[in-house]
């Protein structure tokens, strides 16, 4: 432990009595921060469960009304940023869960959370690819939690733990007041992945958590317990000490309805009783939860299956029949496309509705082949779309000087930090979903014209410009194209004012780039169920939107015009922006 560490651990036990107390205030309620990762796309070593547990976490945690930071598959930067955004919400006497699932290292008696990108062959690749866990930890403990508890689903063998000094699993942690560290099993051991079937220790603390009004001493006890039971003392449950009284996942009175957010966990559950029983059992109605909203024929098959005299055993059967029958239309040869409206000779090629308005650039109608093939399953198949009417999209990304008209008329409620690096013609960023469609609402009022984001279909149409190139300029990440990681002589790593940058074919600035855009479509795993039509995928309930266009903080691949994030709607971080799209 740095001396550093001693001197933030000496402080805190001191100070901890008074820490609650200062930190609930008037509401008598401490803050509840969570962070989430999900790590399983690694190029070399691919994780079967990490994302799939994480999202469950996630549901649990967000439901017990945690304030919550989650991210997914997150390279360097990305982790880097979560983090970033993490620290940046904790306050004194707050309620904290820290979840990690996917790959660390340990290297000279220290862990390392492995980004998904990384490659950590030796000491010096370790230092500077991966993340050292004791920066999360210095970070705990100088915010003076009432009581944290940090999981680390990474005990995991890897190919590059033998080029780092030998050893395996995770290094030995040392106690931290008011902070209780678990792991699926004790340091330098490792537990192996299962496809399709979550870690004992990480299944039997779900289970506790979501048990309404059990505090998590009592829930760590029972999962340690639980897992020694199910592996018959195989594996045991690693714990560095027990948390504070007082950290209550699920509230009294609220029990949580998710149970592992995937069909493959719940599938294994105890079959319904017959015909004669009408109770809904925890079982059903968690499985009900996950797939309510689906647009998977299977999985109201799989629900049929498991509960065929279910309470949502009659709406299952017709929603399985009517995805059936759309998926077998679709597998039919596609009707002839709508003929294109093509712009009026008379619609001005740019316009501007009010002096702070954004500029607008009108884009003609026409077909393109939307998605990719080159990289990531969510980028395909790529498929036929037709944007079947012109329309209005900004020329540029939404600056801070038309953000901030919008908070000075009263439109806008969210004033976002700058970051002291001006504002002005910078890109406004730290901008969450809600908040651009608040922007959006503002004016279309002021104007008396219809303004909302746009779809990834015409998103995406609009970025490649009549290209089918990687980039709107080509296949390769040329220099000075654009502002990421990378693409510049000299690096910036921040959001630069609008229009630095050689516009597309269709007069388009920063689609590429300087920050990450907000579109109007609901998260989608693949394309499958796109619309062909250019209208947003936009299923009920959805809350991961999607944001396009890359940032000043990734790197070129991730500003290819095929590529795609997802992100929480309700969530602002400091590389996510916008623009506009008006109907003409």
């Amino acid at each position: 432990m740095s001396w550093y560490r001693c001197l933030a651990a000496a402080v805190l036990a001191l100070l901890a009595p008074f820490a609650s107390a200062l930190a609930q205030g008037s509401s008598g309620q401490p803050p509840r921060i969570a962070l989430v990762v999900g790590n399983a796309a690694y190029r070399t070593a691919p994780l079967a469960n990490a994302a799939v547990d994480a999202r469950a976490v996630a549901d649990v945690l967000r439901q017990g009304e945690f304030d919550l930071v989650s991210i997914e598959n997150a390279d360097r930067p990305a982790l880097d940023s979560a983090i970033a955004t993490f620290r940046g919400k904790l306050t004194r006497g707050a309620q904290i869960i820290v979840f990690y699932a996917g790959h660390a290292v340990q290297s000279r008696g220290r862990n390392f959370l492995v980004p998904v990108d990384a490659t950590p062959r030796g000491p010096a690749e370790v230092a500077r690819d991966a993340i050292d866990l004791d920066q999360l930890l210095d970070a705990l403990i100088v915010s003076r939690p009432a009581s944290a508890v940090v999981v680390l689903d990474a005990a995991r063998d890897n190919h590059w733990q033998a080029g780092l000094g030998g050893g395996k699993g995770l290094a030995p942690i040392e106690p931290i007041e008011t902070i209780a560290i678990m792991a699926p099993t004790a340091p330098g051991k490792t537990v192996a992945e299962t496809q399709g079937r979550t870690d004992p220790a990480i299944d039997e603390w779900l289970k506790a958590i979501r048990t309404p009004g059990l505090d998590m001493t009592t829930a760590l006890t029972r999962t340690r317990d639980a897992v020694s039971r199910a592996t018959r003392r195989s594996q045991q449950l690693w714990l560095s000490s027990m948390p504070p009284a007082g950290l209550v996942v699920t509230p009294p009175g609220r029990p949580v309805a998710t149970a592992l957010n995937t069909t493959r966990a719940i599938i294994s559950a105890p079959p319904a009783p017959g015909p004669q029983s009408d109770q809904l059992g925890p079982y059903e109605l968690s499985f009900w939860e996950t797939i309510k909203d689906s647009r998977n024929p299977d999985e109201y098959r799989a629900y049929l299956e498991a509960y065929p005299n279910g309470r949502f055993a009659g709406l299952a059967r017709t929603r399985e029949q009517s995805l059936r029958a759309q998926r077998a239309a679709a597998t039919q040869p596609p009707a002839p496309s709508p003929t294109p409206v093509p712009a009026s000779a008379t619609q001005a090629r740019t316009v501007r509705d009010c002096d702070d308005c954004p500029e607008l650039s009108l884009i003609p109608a026409g077909n393109f082949e939307m998605g990719s093939n080159e990289m990531f399953e969510f980028e395909k198949p790529v498929h036929a779309v037709t944007i079947g009417r012109p329309f209005y999209i900004g020329t540029d990304e939404v600056t801070f000087a038309q953000w901030d008209a919008c908070v000075a008329e009263g439109g806008c409620s969210h004033r976002p930090s700058d970051r002291n690096l001006g504002r002005g013609k910078r890109p406004v960023t730290d901008i969450h979903w809600n908040d651009a469609n608040a922007y959006l609402v503002w004016l279309s009022y002021k104007t008396g014209r219809k303004y909302r984001l746009p779809t990834e279909a015409e998103w995406e149409y609009a970025a490649r410009a009549g290209t089918t190139t990687s980039y709107p300029w080509g296949n390769a990440a040329d220099k000075e194209m654009a502002n990421c990681l990378g693409c510049t002589a000299q690096p910036r790593r921040q959001a630069s004012e609008v229009g630095q940058f050689p516009p597309n074919r269709f007069g388009l600035r920063d689609m590429a780039g300087n920050a990450a855009e907000w579109v109007a479509d609901c998260w989608s795993e693949n394309y499958r169920s796109a619309p062909r039509d250019g209208s947003a995928y936009a299923p009920a309930g959805c809350r991961e939107r999607v944001l396009r266009g890359g940032s000043f903080n990734n790197d070129a691949r991730y500003l290819r015009s095929a590529a795609r994030f997802k992100y929480e709607s309700d969530v602002r971080f400091y590389t996510n922006g916008f623009r506009v799209v008006r109907e003409p």
